[in-house]
């Protein structure tokens, strides 16, 4: 069980921060939070306490944004952003992702690094800090959150990169820059940070501290490690992760949300919502924000004109079944209005002809209505310009069921499997359509259905062998060491010590 001795005051709100590159020639990841008082006499409250791990947690809007999503996402069999026209071709960056020809200066793959390495930065700046103080049991919860943070930081590196450096001081010498750890060491890290922590981690926070690491949040990216340890290690944890999963399961602070739409609507955001475990909470302000809408809206939806770029694949789109509420979060045919004075009246392209989002459509040259586009995310009423209030979980529950339902199938255990899957898929058919038997590829597509553009989707291709295969607008297998990214350029020019991923 977790301490019970925090009094929360603070909603924790994740600001997307700019953050200068950590290049290794120079990465003096020294970030003292308070260089005035000594961490002796400053961590003596909550309050200090919550402003001193605030910039350890900002790095988590890297998981609604930037590099990761176009990593995990774009590059899948579920989303992609077509060239249109002008619009959308960024020297062909987003055709590169979803056709797998990146390479090492791609912009996507040097976001991630970076923003991922400066929440590591942050992580081990504070702790050193943390580390200083008194340890009091209030501190103590504060490590624990901190490191299952760094941990998680490191599993995005890893799961993207491969082999990483594994940097844990607060400094490193520019005169050495630090060499890769193994893959395998570094997942071996992640599990033994994450188990470490958990003595010391609350069970569960109120309003006051909203998107905090909880038990919960550990023992959930303990589960999704251990899900895709035999693609990170060579050798699977299926046992591990269902034991995590139950958890989860069992420590009664999670449920579904009763329907597809209360899981994502506005007004349920906060620990109301029974099936968020990690949130980026967001509001709609400048630094705070976040960009859904306005990435896979028309120009011409709401008023802020949004950007017209990311769309769902055909072949995905029509495997849902017509009668799953989860397909009701993707809009095809007749669009329309949804913000605004105009809003429920049919939309309108800038030529003026009826604007339809077709199901079908070129990777190259497609029109301003060509692909479905998501909307999973509902307009936020109070969207000032481009930014929106919309709350992002990076967990929810029903992946800690998913994932327990796939390590069980793989354990043998093919009726309990089929039974989580069924739970999770009650809500999203009235009447229900409970399957009378599962595979893996019932589980598989299962995710696909409740994640998408959620930042499963690589993981869950690769994982299940599909990666390598073809679909829609990406028609050329991949090459095996498309399972990695390459390390960016920009780090292998500063930095000696690094070798580069086979194929690139």
């Amino acid at each position: 069980m977790g301490n019970k001795h925090i009094n929360h005051k603070l909603r924790f709100l994740m600001p997307f921060l700019l953050i200068l590159p950590l290049f290794w020639s120079c990465m003096d990841l020294e970030e003292t939070p308070y260089d005035v008082v000594t961490p002796g006499e400053y961590y003596q409250t909550e309050g200090e306490l919550i402003a001193a791990v605030i910039p350890v947690y900002n790095s988590l809007g890297l998981a609604s944004w930037d590099g990761l999503t176009g990593l995990q996402d774009i590059s899948s069999d579920a989303m992609v952003v077509p060239t249109r026209g002008g619009d959308w071709d960024d020297g062909g960056m987003w055709r590169a992702l979803q056709e797998h020809t990146w390479t090492p200066v791609h912009p996507s793959i040097s976001n991630a690094w970076e923003n991922a390495y400066g929440g590591v930065a942050r992580a081990n700046s504070t702790l050193d800090a943390l580390g200083r103080a008194e340890q009091t049991p209030l501190v103590k919860t504060f490590i624990a959150e901190v490191k299952v943070l760094r941990a998680l930081y490191y599993w995005w590196l890893m799961d993207l990169f491969g082999a990483v450096p594994l940097v844990t001081d607060p400094a490193t010498d520019p005169d050495n820059p630090p060499s890769q750890s193994t893959r395998t060491e570094v997942y071996n890290f992640i599990v033994a940070e994450i188990t470490a922590a958990l003595p010391d981690l609350e069970d569960t926070f109120t309003a006051g501290s909203y998107g905090r690491v909880t038990t919960g949040v550990a023992n959930t990216l303990l589960a999704t490690v251990y899900l895709n340890a035999e693609v990170y290690t060579g050798t699977a944890k299926w046992t591990e992760c269902v034991a995590a999963c139950n958890a989860v399961i069992n420590s009664g602070e999670y449920a579904l949300m009763p329907t597809v739409a209360d899981v994502f609507a506005l007004e349920n955001e906060g620990p109301g919502n029974t099936e968020n475990i990690l949130v980026v909470a967001t509001l709609p302000a400048d630094g705070v924000t976040a960009y859904r809408h306005m990435a896979t809206l028309h120009y011409n939806q709401i008023p802020s004109s949004p950007w017209n770029g990311f769309a769902v694949l055909s072949d995905f789109y029509n495997k849902y079944d017509t009668d799953d509420d989860r397909r009701d979060q993707i809009l095809a045919g007749q669009a329309y209005v949804l913000g605004g004075p105009s809003a429920g009246d049919s939309a309108f392209d800038r030529q003026g002809e009826p604007l339809i989002f077709t199901v079908d459509f070129p990777l190259f040259d497609a029109t301003e209505g060509d692909g479905p586009r998501v909307l999973k995310w509902p307009i936020d009423p109070n969207m000032s310009g481009w930014f929106a209030g919309n709350d992002y979980a990076i967990f929810r529950y029903s992946h800690v069921l998913l994932a327990k339902a796939e390590a069980q199938y793989m354990l043998g255990n093919t009726a309990d499997a089929l039974a989580l899957v069924n739970q999770v898929r009650e809500r999203a058919f009235d009447p229900d359509e409970a399957l009378t038997a599962v595979t893996l590829d019932d589980i598989f597509d299962e995710r696909g259905y409740e994640f998408l553009w959620e930042g499963f989707r690589r993981q869950d291709q690769i994982r299940t062998g599909k990666w390598l295969g073809t679909w829609s607008l990406h028609e050329t297998p991949s090459a095996e060491y498309t399972e990695l990214y390459p390390i960016p350029q920009t780090q292998m020019d500063a930095n000696p010590n690094l070798v580069q991923n086979p194929g690139y």
